[in-house]
Order: structure tokens, then C-alpha cells, then sequence
């Protein structure tokens, strides 16, 4: 049978539900008893009429009349006293093919029949005895008034009455206030019928179950329990099918049996079904059940079409068993609305939930089961339980494609929002697991780790948000003062450099200048929010240059991912420092060319030079030239930029690159341009250097002879660039004005200067010195 599809009741409306509809279905057997086995029937003539003929029958059964009935009522209406019952055990067990009286299975269940109360039932003759049924009707005929009788009956079987029935069977001991006498009256008739079923009062069925009930005993037994027809077909519609539809037949001699499979009942679990079944509560005794238990009950629920009983054990679990379950009964809307989005918010993180959940996860989705609301449920917890919750023994049992879906939940969790307190978890996850030797261990780690590669990926990508966040504010106002924050910081670093990929290594440098070293007091925005010496300032500086020097490594990839789109324009200076990148500073040229001003910085950020003034060119000379590919429709041959920006004289941004002569030389002209030594329209951009010297590769020992070389020729007052603030000097691009030299004027250079456009520089071979 299917889960109920209806929304789940709470744990208290699941209880109201199950007394009111156990209230009427006692009430529809009381109205029904002649159609439901019965055994007793009243012949009643009206005393008060004279003139009275007719007969009126009220049919009845004995076990409710013995079990409930006070001593007026019985001495007015039953006059019979049956002996003591045999056995105050409902059920026994054997070995398969036996029916014994006696379970010595029954005695491990638990059961304090002593605590069990009934009313006195002081009977004058006497009867069969009560833990046998006959099958023949007992009739009584009682000179009486019919409604009265009817009333006092109908009081025992539903614990209703009203005028002089209410009055003679109330215990005047109890409480006569209206709402105790209500709770009282259901409390004495849940007991009376324990009673009768614990003692086998008239029972004229038995339910067998045959299986492996022992942990220790692998031997096969049969569990038998004693019940009552008409208490049966008139609570659950699977033994109205079975016993009035389509009938059992009962062989001669041998009691009425009924069999049920198992799974999915349990000795225990058909225990407690029975025991709701007549008391419409699964809290009938002092006894209670464990999860696995209450997993069985469920089941049998299922398949008996109890949905009272399945609402009610299905609330059991979610809010006494796993304390809430993070608000399985919530619809997706809804529970992002309680818990505002913050991932492990909304249940129980305790060491219990954490070992009980992935066997919930299971049960949920068991096929005979499919129960969406513990599925759904489970799933939350698991994804809330992240970290040290993942921990055990039975989350790494979970089958490979549930544990996959959990990454795919917390995946989604994963959130600026979250991004913090999921970090912190993975690391108490990987802390508590590394101390741990068994082979499930391992399993765990992988997941981890997997959840912390979307968690440093994310904060990563979204770096502008993540560090906005409360979390992370808290350890920048306290500037890094506390004990944990320096460990704390650390770690977000750490998964910073991990997450750092082509795509996100550019704005993540911008975002930690101008979020962290850069963002300015809350109540002094002249001074930077964490100090000269803060360790979370000195964590985060190592992180920057660290990430400066991986995009100074890789910047063509980045480029090629669009890793420089949207860059501020001080953040596209910073990060091409002495060794811009070409392609992106030109695909940016009208950011640069518009302000290449940035906000204030720390002194450890050092900005390219700029050769930018009022009615001069703008661009940028480069001490070290940068290794490159040139293009062009005779040739391609390698060269070294030295100078991008504006040239006098020309539209458009311009790349002066140096060419060694030995080095694919293409001719004298290329392209209609001749070959300089560095100057345009007699303004000089750079200087030739001694090529010469300059090895390609990226063998260290030769990149170090090329920028010694480099740093020689900028230290000879000879070879010397005057500047004024950071430009080249008016007057001495005066002095240089006239007409670049001819090829035949500098055959005696070992390199040449050419200026080209930024599309012909194809490729830039390497980032000189990055990493030395």
C-alpha cells in the first residue's frame, strides 16, 4: 500500500485523529455488533409496558461485556461468571507447525501486565471459559426498558452515555468536570479493552507470523497472538477484507488462523499494531519501541490500510525519533522561508540524528515504503548534518548513488550565504576523520573533500559576496584578534588559492584589495579597517601576491576564458605590474584610456608605469621586455614588447616591440613600415637593448642573464631614460624629433625596433622573471 498522500498531521493532531476515528469505529460496531461476529444477544421486553409484545434484540459480545461491565450492569443483564482466563498473554510462539497456549517469546516483549486495570466484573453463574469461543450465540432475555439498556451498553463500547447511564456508570471517585471526565472515561475504556485482549477474553482468532525473530537463534519460529473478530474488521479494512469478504476457512478442530508475512511484520511491531488497534494509541503500556521498530510498524500500517496509525508513527519518527527532521512536513517554500536560506538551520545536529538519519534516508526509500515526507526530510538532515555529522559509519554505508544526490543537495546550499560555515565544517570533518582507521573512513573523505571543492570554487567565483558576509566581517572589525581568527582566516585562504581557476583568479585578486586590504573604517573611512600589522592583513597579503603571481603565469589562459572582462582599471595596472598583458590591456584600451587612476593603496602594491600627462601620449614602457610572437603577411618571428600605448601622430593603441636581427629576420620593410630603434615621428618610446644576450626558453639560469642584462642597461647613465614622474621628459622627446633612422643607418645593431598593431602579437611566450 501506498503512503497516505494527504499533508501529514503533527505529531498532536496525528494522536487527535487516531482517538476520534477509534472512537468511531467502536461507535459503528456498537451500531453494527450484529453484522460483526457476535456472540450475546439481548431479548429485551419493556417492563414498563403492559401491554408490551414485541421483542427487541441488541446483539453484543461477551468480550466487552466481561471486560467492561460494572457489577449492576452484569448483575441486571449477564447472569453468568465465567471462570479465570487461562493465559494473560495475547499471543505465544513456537517452532513452526506448534500452537501453544504459553510464548516464551511474549516475555521478552516487555509487557507489564500488572499494571493493567479493569472493572470488577462480580459475575453469579457460571459460563464457558472466556479464552474460549464457542461460535453459538448466547441469548438472554431481560424484561427491561430497551432505550436505557441500549444506552448503558452503548457507554461501554464507546465510553459515551448520557442521563441515568452516564450517572450509574461513572465511579463517583472521579472528577466530575467536564473536560477530566471526557479524558477520564477514554483512559478507562483503553484499559478495559487492553485487558481484554491481554487475557484472551473470548478470542475467536489468531494471527501467526513465521520467521527469524532472534538475533542469536537463525532457527525459523512462528509467533502466535490472540485477537477478536469483531474488534479486527471494525479497525482495519485489510481484516474486513480478509475475514468478511472473502473469509477464512477454518479447519475442524483447529482454531481460526490468519497469516501475515514477515517482513513487514515483527513480533514487536504487530505488538504494538494490535495494541493500537484496540486502544487507538500506540502509548497503550509503559513500553516503547526503538527506530527499527518503529520503521516495522509503519510497514504493517502500510499494508493493514491503517492510515491513523501510519500518520501517527510517521510523526512519532520525525518529532520524538529525529527531533523535528528539519521540517519534513514543510514544502520546499516554506522552509526556505523558516530557515531565510542559512544552511543548518531548522534541526537537531546531535550525535543521535547524525547516526539515525541515513537509516531514515533507507527506510524512505524502500519500494514497499517510497514515503516522500521522510525522504524529504532525511535529505535535509543529511545535507544540515555536513561536517562532523558525516562521520559515522552508517552515512558512509549509504549506497554511492544516495550519497551522490547529498552532494547535489548541499552543492545547492553551498551559497555566499553559507560559504563559511560550510568551509569550517569540512575541516572539523576532515579533522575527526583522519583519527578514525576503518576502511568507511575513506569513503567519508572523498565526500568531504568533493563538498570542499564546490564550497572553494564558490568562494572563489563569488569572492565580492562571500566576504560580505557576516562571518567574515565579524574577524575583520575584530581585527583578527581573536585566537580563532588567525586559524580561521588561514583556512579561507587556503581554499582561496584552491579555488582559483582562469575564469575567477583576476576578480578574486580585485575583490581582496578592495574588499579586505583596501575597505575603510566603519567609523574612520580615512583610515583601512584592518591595521599595519593585523595577521589577518598579513594572511591576506600573502594571498594576493600569491594570486599575482599565478595570473602572471597563466594570464593567456585567463585572457582566453575572459578572466580580465569587467576588471576595474587599477585592478588591470596592478596585475600586469612590469610585464603587461598585452591583448587584455588593449582590449580594455578605452577603460585605460579613460582613467587609469585607482583608489588609494597599501605601499606593498606596486602600479605599472604610467606615461600619461596632459597632451602627451599615453602608454606604458616596459624595462624588461616581454617576450613575444609577431605576425604579419610576410612573416612571423619572435620579439620583445617594450612599449603599448599611444604613438605621436597615430590613432589607436600601438605594441614597439625590439627584434633581434639573427632572429627569422624578415627584411627591410615589413608591412609598408620601416625598422627603428625605438622612436616614432622622432619621439623616442624605448631603447634597443643588446638582444644579443637575450635567451628564449624558460631555463632560469638564461631568464636571469636576460633580466641582469636588462637591469645593467637601465643602470648606465648612458643608456638612461630621463623621466619626470614617471614620463619621459618633454624636452628630451624634443631633442628626439626627427625622422626614424633607415634600416642602412643601424646595420651595425644587433636588433630592431618596430611598432605594430595589437592583433599581430599573437602569443606571449612567457612572464620574465614571474617566479624567480
Amino acid at each position: 500500500m501506498a503512503a497516505p498522500t494527504t499533508v501529514p498531521p503533527s505529531l498532536q493532531e496525528a494522536a487527535r485523529n487516531s482517538t476520534l476515528v477509534w472512537q468511531d469505529d467502536f461507535r459503528s460496531l456498537f451500531d453494527h455488533a450484529k453484522d460483526r461476529f457476535p456472540d450475546v444477544v439481548w431479548e429485551l421486553i419493556n417492563d414498563q409496558d403492559a401491554n408490551a409484545k414485541d421483542v427487541e434484540e441488541v446483539w453484543g459480545h461477551k468480550a466487552v461485556v466481561y471486560a467492561r461491565a460494572p457489577p449492576s450492569f452484569q448483575a441486571r443483564y449477564f447472569s453468568f461468571k465465567p471462570p479465570p482466563a487461562t493465559s494473560p498473554l495475547p499471543y505465544s510462539s513456537s517452532p513452526t507447525g506448534t500452537l501453544p497456549a504459553q510464548s516464551a517469546l511474549s516475555l521478552t516483549l516487555g509487557v507489564d501486565y500488572h499494571s493493567i486495570s479493569r472493572s470488577p466484573s462480580p459475575f453469579r453463574a457460571a459460563s464457558p471459559s472466556p479464552s474460549i469461543n464457542t461460535g453459538a450465540v448466547l441469548r438472554l432475555p431481560i424484561p427491561t426498558n430497551p432505550t436505557l439498556f441500549s444506552n448503558e451498553l452503548e457507554y461501554l463500547y464507546t465510553g459515551k452515555g448520557f442521563g441515568e447511564a452516564f450517572e450509574f456508570l461513572f465511579d463517583s471517585s472521579e472528577s466530575r468536570e467536564e473536560g477530566d471526565a471526557e479524558e477520564a472515561r477514554i483512559d478507562k475504556l483503553r484499559k478495559d479493552l487492553v485487558f481484554m485482549w491481554r487475557s484472551r477474553l473470548y478470542s475467536d482468532v489468531r494471527i501467526a507470523l513465521t520467521g527469524n525473530f532472534s538475533s542469536t537463534n537463525h532457527e525459523s519460529a512462528t509467533a502466535i497472538f490472540s485477537s477478536h473478530r469483531f474488534i479486527l474488521v471494525s479497525r482495519a479494512p485489510y481484516f474486513e477484507t480478509q475475514l468478511v469478504t472473502w473469509g477464512i476457512t477454518q479447519k475442524p478442530g483447529e482454531p481460526l488462523t490468519v497469516t501475515l508475512p514477515s517482513p513487514p511484520f515483527t513480533p514487536a511491531s504487530l505488538h504494538f499494531t494490535l495494541g493500537f488497534i484496540y486502544t487507538g494509541t500506540l502509548a497503550f503500556s509503559n513500553r516503547t519501541f526503538d527506530l527499527e521498530t518503529a520503521f516495522h510498524i509503519m510497514r504493517s500500517a502500510a499494508y493493514l490500510s491503517l492510515d491513523t496509525l501510519y500518520n501517527e508513527i510517521q510523526a512519532r519518527i520525525v518529532q520524538e525519533m529525529m527531533h523535528g527532521l528539519f521540517h519534513a512536513f514543510l514544502e520546499f517554500s516554506e522552509y526556505e522561508a523558516a530557515t531565510g536560506g542559512k544552511w543548518g538551520t531548522g534541526g537537531c545536529k546531535c550525535r543521535q540524528c547524525a547516526r539515525r538519519a541515513p537509516r531514515v534516508l533507507e527506510f524512505a526509500l524502500m519500494e514497499d515504503v517510497k514515503n516522500p515526507h521522510l525522504e524529504r526530510g532525511a535529505r535535509r538532515a543529511l545535507v544540515g548534518l555536513f561536517g562532523e555529522g558525516w562521520c559515522t559509519a552508517e552515512f558512509a554505508h549509504l549506497p554511492q548513488k544516495t550519497r551522490d544526490g547529498l552532494l547535489k543537495g548541499l552543492a545547492k546550499r553551498t551559497t555566499p550565504l553559507n560559504v563559511f560555515p560550510l568551509l569550517f565544517a569540512a575541516q572539523v570533518a576532515l579533522g575527526k576523520i583522519g583519527t578514525v582507521i576503518d576502511t568507511w573512513a575513506d569513503v567519508v573523505k572523498d565526500m568531504v573533500l568533493a563538498a570542499r571543492k564546490t564550497i572553494d570554487e564558490v568562494l572563489s567565483t563569488q569572492a565580492d559576496q562571500c566576504f560580505e558576509q557576516s562571518e567574515w566581517l565579524e574577524i575583520m572589525e575584530g581585527d583578527g584578534a581573536r585566537f580563532e581568527d588567525g586559524e580561521r582566516v588561514e583556512l579561507i585562504m587556503d581554499a582561496v588559492r584552491r579555488g582559483m581557476s582562469e575564469k575567477n583568479a583576476a576578480i578574486l585578486y580585485q575583490t581582496l584589495v578592495s574588499s579586505i586590504l583596501l575597505r575603510p573604517h566603519a567609523t574612520n573611512p580615512e583610515e583601512a579597517m584592518l591595521s599595519s600589522t593585523s595577521q589577518v592583513r598579513v594572511l591576506v597579503e600573502q594571498t594576493r601576491m600569491d594570486v599575482l603571481r599565478w595570473l602572471r603565469r597563466r594570464w593567456m589562459n585567463v585572457k582566453q576564458e575572459g578572466g580580465f572582462d569587467n576588471l576595474e582599471g587599477w585592478a588591470v595596472k596592478e596585475i600586469s605590474g612590469g610585464m603587461f598583458v598585452l591583448s587584455v590591456y588593449f582590449a580594455l584600451a578605452s577603460t585605460v584610456k579613460g582613467s587609469l587612476k585607482r583608489k588609494s593603496s597599501s605601499d606593498t602594491i606596486t602600479a605599472p608605469t604610467s606615461l600619461s600627462k596632459a597632451g602627451a601620449p599615453r602608454g606604458a614602457t616596459l624595462e624588461i621586455g616581454i617576450p613575444c610572437i609577431i605576425s604579419s603577411k610576410k612573416a612571423r618571428f619572435r620579439a620583445y614588447a617594450r612599449y603599448i600605448g599611444e604613438v605621436e601622430g597615430e590613432s589607436g593603441p600601438w605594441v614597439g616591440v625590439e627584434v633581434p636581427v639573427s632572429d627569422a629576420w624578415p627584411g627591410d620593410k615589413l608591412d609598408g613600415r620601416q625598422w627603428n630603434d625605438g622612436s616614432w615621428g622622432g619621439i623616442r618610446y624605448f631603447d634597443i637593448g643588446n638582444p644579443s644576450e637575450w635567451e628564449y626558453g624558460d631555463d632560469r639560469s638564461a631568464r636571469r642573464r636576460r633580466i641582469d642584462w636588462v637591469n645593467n642597461l637601465s643602470r648606465d647613465p648612458k643608456n638612461s631614460l630621463k623621466r619626470e614622474g614617471d614620463q619621459l621628459s618633454i624636452e628630451r622627446a624634443k631633442r628626439l624629433r626627427s625622422v626614424s633612422p633607415a634600416v642602412s643607418d643601424m646595420s651595425n645593431s644587433e636588433s630592431r625596433g618596430l611598432f605594430v598593431r595589437p592583433q599581430q602579437v599573437l602569443y606571449v611566450v612567457d612572464a620574465v622573471g614571474s617566479d624567480l
